[in-house]
């Protein structure tokens, strides 16, 4: 270690370390774009320059500390060189030209030019943007997790840009219009989809094949469209209303919804295949995983998809005074905030810290300002029945935390002690997965993988078997990210609001499959 003042300061530092380094660790200010840009020539920024006495100006991310070195970041003759580098960077093709909240963004948003167009109050020029990739900002610019977000450059100055809820103002303003921007439509191609599922995957495929000129029939298997939308988001988060006015629009696009079309019952996809030139398996992953411990399925004891699919449904599930909700994901969150709106004494239970939660983190605090407790580093071990047959208490398990695992979190480890909590109700959302039901009697066989989801291509997204597409949590699992090869992995731990599906690479559709 050697000492050196660094803007009149004396720093003890590690001379293996750059001036940039030292810098970000005393929490001194240099300007830098070094390691940002990932899609060209891997070039100097030229911004993190410093002033060395004797030296003149130098690079920080290149120059290590020495004896003797007294270091200036902040003057006029630097100002000027970043200013006249800053101006370089800008005329430079490869220079960060796609901003980190776009690269974020899973649906690939052009971020930048909406923002400018909603500064300009043009909020049909920002639709026209955002729905080149993302038909649904009334539905998703309530509920996205908002990954823009956390990578907004702002953050840096103060905090980030309101993405999300900007996308849904320019929604909002378009709607009230007498007519709500809608692209212009090809000419037809004489050809027909079909498409499986009515959630946000579903409804994007039909409804940029319905622009494109395709003849598209979309089939659900529930009483309304908008699937995991409608039968897993709470209202309070996404109004029913809201999406019923949003799939109202996306059907401009000449797409045809079906609903109580079940696939393996009144329809089957042999015979989907045959009829169509085309057909998209979109049917989501939104069978929950059961925990399977002794006294999981007592009365009072609900999945986490089953219980927040019941409250749009017949609420058949019966929401006692004091409510157990096992998981740390958003479904979990959706369940206990719902809970709690329902008048329970609501307890969370993860077997990890707060800091391993998979749900947004917004949405924790929310739940935690709506009185949902938290029980951390727990693991229920056993439900406990009253003399009805109900569960009435819960047997658990305190938890440490060792080495990471697969998922890069640290492994909870049971401790051997225990405790026992009261709960009239326990609801289990700790996972979800494909429902493969409507394979049963089929006679096409296709390349599932051990985690429910089904192999495709991962541009074109072709199953592989004949004229059969798969997007979506189908193929990609529940966390919505591409694993292997394409072809799905482990399911994330609940996935409360849904990732937009990538665009389909439509090219292959029409020329290689549909002639």
């Amino acid at each position: 270690m050697i000492t050196i003042p660094l803007d009149g300061a004396q720093l003890t530092v590690d001379p293996t370390r750059t001036l940039l380094q030292i810098a970000k660790q005393h929490q001194i200010d240099i300007p830098s774009l070094c390691g940002d840009n990932t899609s060209g020539p891997k070039t100097p920024c030229d911004l993190c320059v410093v002033e060395i006495a004797g030296l003149g100006i130098r690079r920080a991310c290149e120059t290590r500390p020495e004896a003797g070195m007294v270091i200036t970041s902040q003057s006029d003759a630097l100002r000027a060189h970043r200013q006249q580098a800053l101006g370089r960077i800008l005329s430079d093709h490869y220079a960060d030209c796609e901003a980190p909240c776009q690269r974020a963004c899973p649906a690939g948003v052009d971020i930048q030019s909406y923002l400018h167009h909603i500064a300009m109050g043009e909020h049909q020029a920002a639709m026209a943007v955002i729905k080149q990739t993302l038909p649904m900002p009334l539905s998703i610019g309530r509920v996205c997790p908002a990954f823009c977000e956390a990578e907004c450059r702002r953050a840096l100055v103060d905090e980030p840009l309101a993405i999300r809820q900007l996308k849904r103002h320019a929604a909002d303003l378009d709607l009230a219009e007498v007519a709500p921007y809608q692209p212009a439509k090809k000419p037809a191609k004489g050809k027909r989809v079909a498409i499986i599922g009515s959630g946000p995957g579903g409804l994007t495929c039909g409804y940029y094949l319905g622009y494109e000129g395709f003849e598209v029939d979309l089939f659900e298997a529930m009483p309304e469209a908008g699937g995991w939308l409608r039968y897993g988001i709470p209202e309070y988060r996404l109004p029913k209303a809201i999406l019923d006015q949003e799939i109202g629009l996306m059907c401009q696009s000449g797409m045809r919804i079906h609903t109580q079309q079940r696939l393996g019952h009144q329809l089957t996809l042999s015979a989907l295949c045959r009829d169509y030139d085309a057909v998209c398996l979109a049917v989501g992953a939104s069978k929950a995983v059961p925990m399977d411990y002794p006294g999981s399925t007592l009365a009072g004891c609900y999945l986490g998809v089953d219980y927040l699919k019941d409250r749009m449904l017949a609420k058949r599930l019966t929401t006692g005074k004091k409510v157990a909700v096992i998981g740390g994901g958003n479904t979990a969150i959706d369940c206990a905030r719902t809970a709690v709106r329902l008048g329970a004494e609501t307890t969370l239970i993860y077997r990890r810290t707060r800091a391993e939660m998979p749900a947004e983190a917004y949405e924790i605090d929310e739940a935690e300002h709506e009185g949902v407790r938290f029980m951390m580093l727990t693991n229920p071990v056993e439900n406990l029945p009253d003399s009805r047959g109900r569960v009435c208490q819960v047997r658990l398990e305190k938890m440490t935390l060792g080495e990471p695992d697969a998922s890069g979190r640290r492994r909870p480890e049971p401790t051997g002690e225990f405790l026992i909590e009261e709960f009239d109700t326990v609801i289990a959302a700790v996972s979800q997965q494909p429902d493969l039901s409507f394979m049963e009697g089929e006679p096409l066989t296709l390349p599932f993988t051990r985690w429910q989801t089904l192999e495709s291509h991962p541009e074109t997204m072709h199953s592989g078997h004949g004229n059969l597409f798969a997007i979506g949590d189908l193929r990609r699992g529940p966390g919505g990210r591409p694993r292997g090869g394409g072809g799905g992995g482990p399911p994330a731990p609940c996935a409360g609001a849904p990732p937009m599906a990538a665009r389909p690479h439509w090219p292959s559709i029409s020329s290689s499959t549909v002639t």
